[in-house]
């Protein structure tokens, strides 16, 4: 790494020095400390709505020819947010605001020495992406499917990103609802291709409720499915799940969202279309729909029927799941409504296996 050789006040030759507890560099003509300090850079992190990730391949050195977040070095007078929205915007022709920031990373430089870069995520983004100042391409990428990226740094924020993101909770056919031997159930449809579980426990104590959720927790690791809890906030906390699936009379999404942050999943029952459009602009992850067809678990609930359903999934982008009295003699309807996403509790009680690859097979197009 290179370093100052001459005093920027006198030009004199600079001496390195152990003062004030390391070595520093000390111009002897002007008894000065060359104070040396870390250049502050941005790196810029935007996703698209399928969580992949925007790049820009360098032009110019250093690491031309490889890949990088779109970013620079900050400049007199300007914050790092600035910075960051002034470079995304010279870089990718995109502009946007900033909803947060990663993280701060020390790298060093051949030419620079030092540079502390802060990768901010940027939302809201206008305009068609188009490679502009020191890049000469510019692609999203799935966390995956990544190039060599140029710079330490960029790597160590894009894998705090990728680790921050939720699971993709796209058409998971098949939304198992636990009951009566809970673990025995999860075991059943993990091995069997189910993408989600939901342990739904209305009669046990609050400490054997966190004994089976680890279990399950367990098992839904070894099968990579995802692991929703009913309704306690604090349990799915506790044993690391996915996500939590609210009611209406339950804590509202925002709520939920201070104490869980962004990475959980929160799905919530719906009953209405108003309801359903208010889940999605407050933030919720996915809804249930229902109840589609009469049934027991929803006694005081009227069935909402298949059009109500079909109207839902015209209006919300989020994965919509049809729940109610759904069964492996009704499930063609939902299919044909144009939903991937069926839950069901008694349905799974008997012939697990069997009913979940069926369901997937309806659902899905899988067998």
């Amino acid at each position: 790494m290179k370093k100052k050789k001459y005093c920027p006040y006198c030009g004199k030759t600079l001496d390195a020095i152990f003062v004030e507890n390391r070595e520093r560099l000390v111009c002897k003509n002007c008894n000065e400390i060359i104070y040396e300090n870390p250049i502050p850079a941005t790196a810029c992190v935007f996703l698209n709505r399928d969580n992949q990730l925007l790049l820009v391949k360098r032009s110019v050195d250093p690491q031309k020819g490889k890949w990088c977040l779109p970013g620079g070095f900050a400049e007199l007078g300007e914050s790092l947010q600035e910075c960051c929205l002034r470079e995304f915007y010279e870089e990718t022709g995109l502009e946007g605001e900033i909803s947060g920031i990663v993280n701060s990373y020390l790298s060093s430089s051949e030419e620079y020495d030092s540079i502390i870069v802060t990768g901010f995520l940027i939302k809201n983004v206008k305009n068609k992406p188009i490679a502009g100042d020191d890049a000469e391409d510019i692609r999203f990428f799935d966390f995956d499917k990544l190039p060599e990226v140029a710079f330490q740094a960029h790597k160590n924020i894009i894998e705090k990103v990728r680790l921050s993101l939720k699971p993709d909770i796209k058409d998971f056919g098949a939304y198992v609802i636990t009951s009566e031997d809970h673990i025995k159930i999860a075991q059943k449809a993990c091995r069997s291709g189910a993408k989600v579980i939901q342990y739904r426990d209305k009669t046990s104590s609050r400490k054997e409720i966190v004994r089976i959720a680890k279990e399950i927790r367990k098992i839904t690791k070894d099968y990579n499915c995802l692991f929703i809890i009913n309704d306690f906030i604090d349990i799915a906390m506790i044993v690391n799940a996915d996500g939590v699936h609210l009611g209406q009379d339950d804590i509202d999404t925002n709520g939920a969202r201070k104490v869980l942050g962004n990475k959980f999943i929160i799905g919530i029952s719906t009953h209405s279309l108003k309801q359903a459009i208010d889940a999605e602009r407050s933030g919720a992850d996915y809804i249930g729909c229902g109840p589609i067809f009469k049934t027991p678990t929803k006694e005081n609930y009227e069935p909402v029927g298949l059009q109500l359903l079909k109207d839902v999934l015209k209006k919300v982008n989020i994965p919509v799941v049809a729940i109610g009295g759904i069964n492996s003699e009704n499930i063609l309807k939902i299919s044909n409504s144009g939903c991937k996403n069926a839950a069901m509790v008694r349905e799974f009680q008997e012939q697990t296996e069997e009913r979940v690859k069926y369901i997937n097979s309806i659902l899905l197009g899988k067998t």
